[in-house]
């Protein structure tokens, strides 16, 4: 998605103060290439604009280029002088009619520009990414599935489902020394084991047959119906899926797609796994998550102990950092809105005995918190690690979908 920059002043200005503005705005692209100064409209070779309104009288100019080029977005860029403000405020609801569109000081510029490039490199990387989802979405995820075809329309994310008889196959493949070797590996990290061995090879003959499967499809995320795993095979999915997050595959429980698309949307963004959770608890300004599939990546130490629901093995309890900016956030297909908030982790260690085994609580804004109950979306959470909330904004816009943001 090609983001471009360029200028739009009145001849009637003068021409010193509006080369001052456009070099002010040179100095905070950070790469964006910038294509010069307009006096009338023109068409150019970009889908998200970024407009510095050097005067006042060039709202003609602005829509006019907007509508030849096929902007999908455009960053309005104004200053203190020569009515840039008023000619900024005057064009943005006309180019709201076709395209999307958002307002920034000069001075703030060079963030809010960073944010929207981010943005729209991500959502060119997740449009036509294959991503497998193998058994269907568990039985309980009664609001969270059925929409997966909004999911491919807005984000542009190819969904392969296959059945689980598929990777079993796979798993067939897997010889014992693999397994082995996956196992010694994530032990050997590990602050503390109490499941066997044979469960824990079990585990990572999952975690061996996943990774050839993904690789061999060309897919950059999974999501498995993981429970039918734990009556199928005796052994959860949970570490494989943590394994998956730490070599770079996106990887989500229950074959729920928004939320495993979500991790995708987050993981892109900051280049880090991000953590798939269950909201467990509620508070006036917080938030209360549980899950046994953390990226050991993202911990300060993690144990492998059994899966929470069935005692069998093998899950991972992690330790998350405390003070960690974090966001949370979950994209809802039917409505087509994405819900995301800063957070900060307040807790990060496992105290609670009748949860997922990886348990955090997070700080959030209070009308965040109101929303999980007031306005649910579903029992997942998607956790990112940074503070990713601008990007959000503009990739939503760009996918055509509501945000609703809290900072």
């Amino acid at each position: 998605m090609r983001v471009s920059a360029l200028a739009a002043a009145s001849p009637m200005h003068d021409p010193r103060r509006v080369s001052s503005y456009v070099e002010e705005l040179k100095s905070s692209l950070a790469g964006v290439p910038f294509l010069g100064l307009v006096t009338e409209p023109t068409r150019v070779d970009a889908e998200v604009l970024v407009v510095l309104v050097a005067t006042g009288g060039v709202e003609h100019v602005v829509l006019g280029t907007a509508r030849l080029s096929g902007a999908r977005y455009v960053l309005l860029v104004y200053h203190d002088s020569d009515n840039s403000l008023p000619a900024a405020l005057e064009v943005a609801p006309a180019l709201r009619e076709f395209c999307g569109v958002g307002l920034t000081h000069i001075g703030t510029a060079g963030s809010r520009v960073g944010q929207l490039v981010r943005a729209a490199q991500a959502l060119s990387r997740i449009r036509g990414a294959v991503v497998l989802v193998l058994g269907g979405p568990s039985p309980w995820l009664v609001y969270s599935s059925g929409a997966e075809g909004r999911v491919t329309e807005r984000l542009g994310v190819v969904l392969r489902l296959l059945e689980l008889s598929t990777f079993y196959e796979e798993l067939e493949g897997v010889g014992e020394g693999e397994a082995v070797g996956e196992c010694s590996e994530v032990v050997s990290r590990a602050s503390g084991v109490s499941v066997d061995g044979g469960g824990l090879l079990r585990a990572c003959r999952l975690s061996v047959a996943l990774r050839k499967l993904t690789s061999r499809l060309g897919a950059v995320a999974v999501s498995v119906r993981c429970f039918d795993l734990l009556k199928d095979l005796g052994v959860s999915g949970c570490l494989a899926l943590s394994r998956l997050l730490d070599t770079g595959v996106v990887a989500g429980c229950e074959a729920d797609v928004p939320s495993t698309v979500t991790m995708l949307v987050l993981s892109t963004l900051s280049g880090r796994p991000s953590w798939l959770a269950n909201v467990v608890g509620v508070g006036s300004s917080s938030v209360e998550l549980a899950h046994c599939t953390v990226a050991t990546s993202l911990t300060s130490s993690y144990s492998l102990v059994t899966h929470f629901e069935s005692g069998l093995p093998v899950a991972v309890a992690g330790v998350l950092g405390e003070g960690a900016e974090v966001t949370l956030a979950r994209y809802d297909p039917r409505r087509d809105l994405l819900r995301a908030s800063r957070g900060v982790v307040r807790s990060g260690r496992p105290t609670h005995p009748y949860r997922c085994r990886t348990q955090a609580v997070v700080e959030v804004p209070p009308g965040f918190a109101r929303s999980l109950l007031d306005d649910p979306l579903g029992a997942h959470l998607v956790v990112g690690f940074g503070d990713l909330t601008g990007e959000l904004e503009y990739l939503a816009t760009l996918a055509g979908l509501r945000a609703e943001l809290f900072r």
